[in-house]
């Protein structure tokens, strides 16, 4: 049961159906896993801890082995001069502490690769993509597939923003893995060679935060769309979207 302060501090959720008392209580218990700590991931974590995401037997876990450079402060707003040099996830965990007490943070202060991502990956509820990379991306899509555990990918580039949700085969639902999707349309291979403005990557925060957040309270109740992927344009306010077909043999998901 909530207690007192838990309705206070939650209330404004709980009055949606799609949380509800039930779903705050999976909030509480859930092991969600934010794999990069700049733009999307530090805003991302926010979210979440200020809805209470392991703030009972479950926990957000926080990886990233980047430090804050003050190239970074016009679009990750989770940062300030204060912690230039210092690692991003002290930081964040510092800053969230302040949010929200109660959750349980881990970090994990190294960068995500095919060696530690079955370990980082192996209890949680769901893994939140906010790289940069399509290479490191491909590595955490292999691992969640392998694992069975959803997985909600992200980024920003320009002006635009992409985003898809994947079962990782958790569900009934039929769609591909990222592996398809990189198959099948081109990707750039890192956004950090490209402009980025910085509300564009809340815009993007913001969805992905959403996404998770639902898929959290009702697991695979929830009405979120499985294996579309949107295509959001900051200029005209416009987005688009197709369903993800799996890929005829796979070489992860099939």
């Amino acid at each position: 049961m909530l207690n007192k302060d838990d309705i206070r501090r939650y209330s404004r959720q709980l009055l949606l159906e799609e949380i509800d008392e039930h779903g705050q209580q999976n909030l509480f218990n859930a092991h969600a896993v934010v794999i990069g700590l700049g733009g999307l991931g530090s805003l991302v974590a926010r979210f979440l801890v200020g809805a209470g995401v392991g703030a009972g037997a479950g926990s957000l876990t926080l990886v990233d082995g980047d430090v804050v450079d003050i190239s970074n402060l016009h679009r990750q707003a989770s940062f300030n001069e204060t912690y230039l040099g210092d690692l991003k996830t002290w930081a964040l965990h510092c800053e969230l502490n302040k949010v929200n007490p109660a959750v349980n943070l881990a970090i994990k202060s190294q960068f995500a690769d095919e060696t530690n991502l079955p370990d980082i990956v192996s209890a949680a509820t769901c893994v939140i993509d906010c790289t940069d990379s399509i290479s490191t991306r491909m590595e955490i899509n292999r691992a969640c597939v392998k694992a069975q555990i959803p997985l909600f990918i992200t980024a920003a580039s320009g002006l635009s923003w992409q985003s898809v949700n994947l079962p990782c085969g958790n569900s009934e639902t039929s769609c591909g893995c990222y592996h398809c999707l990189v198959s099948q349309i081109k990707v750039d291979e890192s956004c950090s060679s490209h402009g980025i403005l910085g509300p564009v990557v809340g815009m993007a925060a913001c969805h992905q935060a959403t996404q998770a957040l639902l898929f959290l309270a009702k697991r695979h109740l929830t009405k979120i769309q499985w294996g579309e992927y949107i295509v959001g344009n900051a200029i005209n306010g416009t987005t688009n979207s197709f369903h993800l077909p799996p890929l005829p043999n796979c070489e992860v998901c099939q």
